[in-house]
């Protein structure tokens, strides 16, 4: 029995996608989450930017309320790289390990996204153990 999460704190990986179908960049984020709202961090392959750098740095800040999660990635890679913030909105499942909704830049370009979590693996398998242990002691 899975046991139940109370933050989003962890690894997540994911993927947003572009409008009409369009190509999908997947991303790496480290979550921190204390009483609702949470910071953290993301990587992601360099697809857009003209440099040398193969993997694009965010920062994000949101708040979790509920099922409802809001958070906004912002980017700064130098004077002429991305300088700008995209809104995400979405809602995460009951056991706090997949989040998908909505990227927004503008009222004209927007797309969807979703996330996992990464730590699921290890954490059932610590829950097995214990359950196991519970079992042999009876």
């Amino acid at each position: 029995m899975s046991k139940r999460r109370s933050s989003l704190t962890g690894s997540w990986s994911g993927a947003y996608r572009y409008p009409n179908g369009g190509h999908e960049t997947v991303f790496n984020a480290q979550i921190e989450e204390t009483a609702g709202a949470f910071v953290g961090a993301t990587q992601e392959p360099n697809e857009f930017l003209n440099t040398t750098d193969s993997v694009l740095h965010g920062e994000i800040d949101g708040y979790r309320e509920g099922s409802a999660v809001r958070f906004t990635k912002f980017y700064n890679h130098g004077e002429e790289g991305a300088r700008h913030s995209i809104r995400y909105e979405g809602s995460v499942d009951a056991n706090l390990s997949r989040i998908e909704g909505r990227w927004i830049v503008s009222s004209a370009w927007s797309g969807t996204f979703f996330m996992t979590r990464d730590d699921l693996g290890a954490e059932e398998a610590v829950e097995r153990e214990a359950e196991a242990s519970i079992e042999t002691r009876k």
